[in-house]
């Protein structure tokens, strides 16, 4: 074992190479053979999310839509990807897409604006993972400044000596070119930009179609007093100009590290009245006042701020708008001017990213302080609700809890399974909470307006409603999103969920050992494992709302009596379209009522004809068999629909199949179901399930059917004995049975 891991931390090491160090000509020669290694923060930035692809969406009338792979890719941001607000993040791509081309959005400060529970902290947190990955790749490739020096009073922080000399890194990890005095960059630039190896740019710019065919050599930002002085005070040991001491120049690879606070600050603001400015621009170093004597010399100032940290690189400021009215201007100050400036020290170059995040409270605060009015033109909120789409809300916890990612398997007694349309039904009812009722029509129920929200057909309104509806708040402060239900109050009641079902799990399998006798089929298949359903979360849930906001009675009623049961009923109206499609096996016959349906509709728009099944003679559209399936589909008004379906039908080569519209499968698996392919044997299943009628009792066939239905949950739709019995004990319940 122990030469396996040195295999192993050997293999590691060499593929992640970061200690590179060059001398400034050879960094020099890398520039004009890979000119992007120059970027500044907001390039490299704006590259990297770039880097997970973009894909683009068209709507008439509306703006183009981005979605950024990046934000969900794992191997970007390791474990923090974020589903969902596309908005938010198509508008923090806009600022940092206009600061990387040098606008004035470099010059504001960037806040990210949402309720707890809205991913502000993940998203960042997820860019300082992606910036380390980012910069151990040959495609963020970044270099930073080593000072030489022989003054002996530094050797403490030397990196390395050579030949007499130390060398220790610039502190706030100036980039190479930020060393040349502004008299020589503009010519600098000309030669680096005349010697650039174009076909290794081409390359690159082939990769970056953002950069429109053009990548310049740029030289952005100043080196701190500290280095200024370093260098001075070696020129003059050495006696040497500054021509001299660029040979003794060297650049270290840089790693963006938030751990080691290397490129990469982060800022918690305590009390306002125990907040303390040297945690964001730093201290002087007393121990090093009998060595510099002076508080004011360049070299006693620790440079351990968070400002300093991410002065070439990010910095993100937790809960912004707690901090004070000085601390405030003093990240305006860094952003507008690029500088900071710490007491008794000359200001501190500032060339890198800022972005906050706060809440809703603080930042009412903040804008009816008309102190602040200043502050607040050169502030850019970016809003980020919770999700109202219960499609990408599901995201959120499939990632933690569904059974792919945690690997669960059947013999696994303490962990549960996740029943279908368990994490549907958590997601649905946060996004539920999160909506505002229709004004528009108050006939509306916040389960259609979430339907409509996911892009689902079954929402029982036509296209032009559910489009009003879409746009009926969009520009409504507080916007949707911002209130209701928060993931962690979801997550809690999973894990509530959980983990009782484990512990009741334990307590039948202990109670069974102590029993003798047989125990029937359905019993020990249905105790095979502890499993999570929809009906389990939804008695937890109404727990935890009545415990959380008893003494809000408003929300407890909108939460418990309104929202609650009608996501729980859609959801085993979700359930009973699997024990349909189990029962059936064959969606052939579906398909083709279906298509049955769309002929008929299409006859009758066209005021034609269709052909009898059987004598296939031209006979009217059956108005009755219509109308049956839109009582299934939930159809209020017959003639829109039938009219819209039929445009649809004509736009698509008169072919519009049953799975394109996943959103109507339900409605006539069920309507098959109970009239048309054995519907007397699959209502009499039902029938004995919902009298209660136990095992030994039930007739050879269809207990074999009941087997066969079980079996088919679980091998194509992901139940397990219990899950799967449970749900045919829904849909029998849910059914018009008369027992």
């Amino acid at each position: 074992m122990r030469d396996k891991l040195k295999n192993i931390l050997q293999a590691s090491a060499v593929a992640n190479q970061t200690d590179q160090v060059l001398s400034f000509f050879e960094y020099l020669d890398l520039v004009t053979q890979k000119p992007w290694i120059s970027r500044d923060t907001f390039q490299l930035l704006h590259d990297m999310i770039l880097s997970g692809g973009v894909e683009h969406s068209l709507s008439p009338g509306k703006p183009v839509k981005h979605r950024y792979g990046f934000f969900e890719d794992a191997t970007a941001v390791g474990p923090f990807i974020v589903f969902g607000q596309q908005k938010a993040k198509e508008n923090l791509v806009e600022k940092i897409d206009n600061a990387s081309r040098g606008l004035e959005s470099s010059k504001r400060l960037w806040i990210l604006l949402g309720p707890p529970g809205s991913a502000k902290s993940r998203s960042m947190d997820g860019i300082k993972t992606a910036l380390n990955l980012y910069s151990r790749l040959e495609a963020g490739l970044t270099y930073s400044l080593l000072l030489p020096t022989v003054d002996e009073r530094l050797r403490d922080r030397m990196v390395f000596e050579e030949a007499g000399v130390y060398y220790v890194q610039a502190p706030i990890f100036e980039r190479p070119l930020q060393v040349m005095p502004e008299y020589a960059r503009g010519p600098m630039c000309e030669e680096l930009n005349a010697n650039l190896n174009r076909d290794n740019l081409e390359v690159f710019l082939e990769k970056h179609p953002h950069y429109d065919s053009q990548f310049e050599v740029k030289i952005n930002g100043r080196i701190s007093p500290f280095a200024r002085y370093v260098l001075d005070e070696f020129m003059a040991a050495k006696d040497l100009d500054f021509n001299g001491v660029l040979d003794y120049l060297k650049v270290k690879r840089m790693i963006f590290d938030a751990r080691t606070k290397t490129g990469i600050g982060s800022y918690t603001p305590r009390d306002e009245k125990s907040q303390e400015a040297g945690s964001l621009v730093g201290n002087i170093d007393y121990s090093l006042l009998p060595r510099f004597g002076s508080e004011s010399h360049p070299l006693v100032h620790d440079y351990k701020g968070e400002l300093c940290a991410g002065a070439n690189g990010f910095v993100e400021i937790h809960e912004i708008l707690k901090l004070s009215d000085k601390f405030l201007y003093e990240l305006l100050f860094a952003t507008q001017d690029r500088f900071f400036k710490p007491e008794g020290q000359p200001p501190i170059p500032f060339n890198g990213v800022i972005i906050g995040h706060t809440n809703f409270h603080e930042f009412n605060m903040f804008m009816s302080n008309e102190s602040f009015e200043a502050l607040r033109s050169r502030t850019t909120f970016i809003e980020m609700p919770l999700s109202v789409n219960f499609k990408d809300e599901e995201k959120i916890y499939s990632f933690t809890y569904s059974n792919d990612n945690r690997r669960w398997l059947k013999d696994r007694k303490h962990m549960c399974h996740v029943a279908p349309h368990s994490l549907e039904f958590l997601s649905l009812t946060a996004s539920m909470s999160r909506l505002y009722e229709s004004k528009q029509n108050p006939n509306l129920s916040l389960l259609q307006k979430s339907l409509i929200y996911a892009g689902r057909a079954d929402s029982g309104v036509d296209n032009n409603m559910a489009k009003m509806i879409l746009e009926e708040f969009e520009f409504v402060k507080p916007t949707e999103g911002t209130f209701g239900l928060d993931p962690r109050f979801i997550q809690n009641v999973f894990e509530k969920t959980e983990h009782f079902q484990i512990n009741e799990y334990a307590a039948n399998i202990q109670k069974l050992r102590e029993e003798s006798g047989e125990h029937a089929l359905l019993t020990s298949i249905a105790l095979e494992n502890p499993c999570t359903t929809p009906l389990d979360l939804a008695v937890v849930m109404e727990r935890s709302i009545k415990e959380n906001f008893a003494n809000n009675k408003v929300k407890l009623s909108h939460y418990a009596e309104k929202i609650l049961p009608q996501a729980k009923n859609w959801i085993f109206g979700q359930i009973a379209s699997d024990v349909y499609s189990a029962i059936l096996r064959d969606d052939s016959i579906v398909e083709t009522t279906w298509k049955k349906y769309t002929d008929h509709v299409r006859a009758y728009a066209h005021n034609t004809t269709v052909k009898h099944e059987v004598t296939q003679a031209d006979v009217k559209p059956d108005e009755k068999f219509m109308q049956t399936i839109e009582q299934y589909l939930g159809i209020p008004d017959k003639e829109v629909f039938r009219k819209e379906l039929s445009d649809a039908i004509s736009s698509v080569s008169y072919t519009v199949l049953l799975k394109d519209e996943p959103s109507y499968q339900n409605a006539i698996k069920k309507y098959v179901f109970e009239n048309e392919f054995k519907s007397g044997e699959n209502m009499k299943l039902l029938g004995w399930i919902k009298s209660g009628t136990s095992a030994a009792n039930v007739n050879s066939k269809e207990q074999e059917q009941l087997n066969d239905t079980i079996k088919y949950l679980m091998d194509t739709r992901g139940y397990c004995g219990k899950c799967a019995f449970q749900a045919l004990t829904i849909t029998a319940n849910a059914s018009s049975i008369v027992v």
